[in-house]
């Protein structure tokens, strides 16, 4: 439990506190620029998502491998995954910023901009495009140095770098009166302070990961791949759930909907990051366990991480039931949107008790080889039960239907991951040189 907790709790609160200024991000954002500039970032979230996406294939894959070849012994690999790692999110970055600055506008338009939503949306997707480097660096570094036994700094770097950017926000949003474009800016700075802070890792040499010329070998890509493509497939899923609830959202309900649904993504981005930061507490040590050949060890961890989302979310479920207007009333004064917005929010709480669990044993399955399961979870998550729920359950329900539909996927994933996390599957390949019975390990775990 002692090393549960080490590697957990900082990981939840560095979560937290990054979802904490998105929060403070959106309330500037209401305030300063108006409820339609809340709808355009809202159209914009499924792409910035997106780019998150790919970033999550080298950052959680490479810090899971990394892990892995620690648990192994094999340390020279896991700097050198590391560099890999590294070097494939600076190409990454410099592209995406090109072409999310040359091609704003006709990004907006593509993910269902319309009227005066257009300028916003391109205006946000402009300027947040531009820190794409340090926005991919951020993600990944505060990663890699928490497998590398630098959990605490990582949470601090994340801290930093929230901090700045609520400050920031505001200097940009009000005082300098920016809207939109300082909104951007200030998120791209805070993610600079992040990676300024974890670099200290480095510096004072903590761990055994060193920055330095990477040696690609095919073999690494290829496991960086397998084991971090789940996490892609989450973010990608989760981002295309929401587009596609935009479209139905805008079309059944109109901008009143978008707006509601946007403020309540907002508040439950606290919850959805509290429960992926148990995810990512766990994947360290899951991993290192995994190389070691210490199945149950890694199992235990698990079992830890269900307990803990589940009363997370619960946890969070109760405080918006009672505290729920009041939060909402931060972003927005219109009663019609205060309802709405109440009232999916509602919805989406009960559905993200679901969620945890999915999450946890999503990231539980990558840290112990087992990406095909993770992938099977994610892609019906995304792809094929929310798409159901959309055509069918509004409808059946109306309005209703739409916000029921998270709650429809998460209960059928949660079904088919049930089935897949039984203690006795066996992982898809054991690549470390620690045997010690590992087939005896599955069996008693």
């Amino acid at each position: 439990m002692s090393k549960f907790l080490r590697y957990t709790v900082p990981s939840v609160m560095g979560c937290l506190v990054t979802s904490l200024y998105l929060v403070v991000d959106g309330v500037f954002i209401a305030r300063g620029v108006g409820e339609a500039a809340v709808a355009a970032v809202t159209l914009v979230l499924p792409l910035t998502m997106a780019f998150v996406a790919l970033s999550m294939i080298f950052s959680i894959g490479g810090g899971n491998l990394v892990s892995i070849s620690r648990g192994a012994g094999d340390e020279h690999r896991a700097v050198n995954v590391f560099r890999e790692s590294v070097c494939m999110l600076l190409l990454m970055g410099v592209l995406f910023s090109v072409l999310g600055t040359l091609f704003a506008d006709e990004i907006a338009i593509s993910l269902g901009a319309t009227g005066e939503l257009i300028p916003f949306a391109a205006e946000y997707t402009r300027y947040y495009m531009l820190f794409t480097v340090p926005v991919l660096l951020a993600i990944a570094l505060s990663t890699f140095i928490r497998h590398d036994g630098s959990p605490k700094l990582s949470m601090r770097s994340m801290l930093y770098g929230a901090i700045t950017n609520i400050v920031l926000d505001y200097v940009f949003v009000f005082p300098l009166q920016m809207g939109l474009r300082g909104a951007a800016i200030a998120s791209g700075l805070g993610q600079i302070v992040t990676v300024v802070t974890c670099m200290k890792h480095f510096a004072q040499r903590r761990g055994i990961l060193r920055i330095g010329k990477a040696s690609f070998k095919r073999e690494d890509i290829t496991e960086i791949f397998a084991l971090g493509f789940p996490s892609f497939l989450t973010e990608v899923s989760y981002s295309v759930m929401m587009y596609l609830h935009n479209l139905v959202v805008i079309r059944q309900v109109g901008e009143i909907g978008v707006t509601a649904y946007g403020i309540v993504n907002y508040i439950n981005n606290l919850s959805y990051m509290a429960l992926f930061g148990i995810g990512q507490g766990i994947q360290p040590m899951v991993s290192y366990y995994y190389g070691r050949g210490k199945f149950s060890k890694a199992r235990e961890q698990y079992r830890y991480g269900i307990k803990a989302s589940l009363v997370m979310s619960a946890l969070f479920f109760v405080i918006c039931l009672f505290a729920g207007r009041p939060l909402i009333m931060i972003f927005a004064s219109s009663e019609d949107v205060i309802d709405l917005s109440y009232t999916i929010l509602t919805y989406l709480n009960l559905a993200y008790i679901l969620l945890g669990v999915n999450l946890t044993t999503q990231m539980y399955m990558q840290s112990m080889h087992m990406p095909r399961y993770a992938n099977i979870i994610c892609f019906l998550r995304g792809f094929v039960f929310v798409k159901i729920g959309l055509a069918l359950l509004p409808h059946a329900f109306g309005d209703a239907g739409i916000w029921a539909t998270l709650m429809f996927t998460e209960g059928m994933s949660l079904l088919v991951a049930l089935v897949l996390a039984r203690p006795r599957t066996k992982p898809e390949r054991y690549p470390s040189p620690i045997r010690e019975n590992h087939a005896d390990q599955i069996s008693r775990s």
